[in-house]
């Protein structure tokens, strides 16, 4: 099989064209001849780069197979070794040797189930769009993710582009794709895409997604902080029957994107003293501290990832590195709010020390409705 492909390749760029007629397609084929040695030599990294340098220079669908190959070879990218192999039958559907690299695609999705893990492809329409799931980061497509068996939002962007967001199933099985065509901005809006599960083999699918009720508000992770009230009772005071008001920034695709989840510990309740401010300001350190250490414990994670001496694709380290930066920024927020609430603690502690008939007035219970603050 490489033996044809490479032979096949060969046959279409010597073919097309004089050699002196275009200077492109001489250093292509430079290129090939370069990597067919090296193939044939068994030095696979040499031999990879040689092939996608003529990738560059003239795209060829047969070239994502001679990639794969040397991806397989190497042993130690079996991601890129699937990606390249998927894109080689995505750009050449009618090849004739279609059985023989599907049988490599099997091949690398054991590989990759024996990790715990699948991949799944996103492809899109208009070409520049972007692709994101949250908590694994945003890629241009075609973009590729290996991912553990579960249903995850994938959510697909362009400029001048309604952006779609749709719920997709991942297996241990098989690897998995999902193809997005955008609809342009003042278009009608299409209808929601349904939950769609798009394995390789829709012979086994998944088990349909569950629906759930929507989560009460403690389920939300908000922490509710009273302030002092400037306005008369409205809805939205805890006890009463109106909804909270929703979360400060919360956008159109705010139901899409917020994943529910367990509510954050709050600190017991003020005592009789009347030291409300200094309970809040010490709950509000608590979960400054808590929201430092969880981002920075994932940001070391990425950053060991990154780090651990395996080869990864472009792709894989710029998400790697995105992942770690953002979340180590996030880490220094949450300690620079922890601090300077601690802070704030100890003064409100020695003030409210201090019996005050303000102090009384300023109660919540004068009236109006708590400001809802997110964290």
């Amino acid at each position: 099989m490489q033996a044809l492909a490479t032979v096949a390749l060969m046959a279409s760029l010597m073919g097309a064209g004089s050699p002196g007629g275009d200077p492109v397609l001489a250093e292509a084929r430079a290129h090939v001849e370069a990597a067919r040695k090296a193939f044939v030599a068994r030095k696979f990294s040499v031999a990879l780069q040689e092939f996608q340098a003529a990738q560059r220079l003239k795209p060829a669908p047969v070239l994502w197979y001679n990639i794969g190959k040397c991806y397989e070879k190497l042993n130690t990218e079996v991601p890129s070794a699937l990606r390249a192999y998927r894109t080689y039958l995505i750009e050449a559907p009618g090849t004739s040797d279609r059985k023989e690299v599907e049988k490599a695609i099997v091949r690398m999705e054991a590989k990759l189930r024996a990790r715990g893990v699948q991949q799944l492809m996103v492809l899109a329409q208009p070409a520049g769009a972007t692709a994101s799931i949250p908590g694994k980061g945003s890629l241009p497509v075609p973009a590729t993710w290996e991912l553990r068996p579960g249903t995850y939002t994938v959510t697909v962007s362009a400029t001048g582009y309604q952006t779609s967001s749709q719920p997709v199933t991942v297996t241990a099985k098989k690897s998995a794709k999902v193809e997005v065509a955008l609809t342009p901005t003042g278009s009608p809006q299409a209808p929601p895409t349904p939950p769609t599960s798009v394995a390789t083999s829709e012979a086994n699918p998944p088990p349909p997604v569950e629906s759930k009720p929507p989560p009460k508000a403690a389920d939300q992770g908000t922490v509710t902080v009273a302030v002092r009230p400037s306005a008369p009772p409205a809805a939205g005071r805890p006890g009463s029957d109106a909804p909270l008001a929703p979360p400060r920034g919360q956008t159109e695709l705010g139901s899409v994107l917020a994943q529910p989840r367990q509510p954050l510990p709050l600190t017991p309740p003020p005592p009789a003293s009347g030291r409300l401010w200094t309970w809040v300001a010490g709950g509000v350190s608590v979960v400054g501290v808590g929201a430092g250490v969880g981002f920075g414990l994932n940001a070391s994670s990425a950053s060991s990832e990154l780090l651990n001496g395996n080869l990864h694709t472009e792709a894989e380290a710029t998400a790697l590195y995105s992942r770690a930066r953002s979340s180590a920024l996030y880490a220094n927020i949450g300690y620079g709010a922890a601090a300077a609430a601690g802070a704030a603690a100890v003064v409100l502690f020695l003030l409210e020390g201090q019996p005050s008939s303000a102090s009384a007035s300023a109660a919540p219970a004068a009236g109006g409705a708590p400001v809802v603050l997110s964290f």
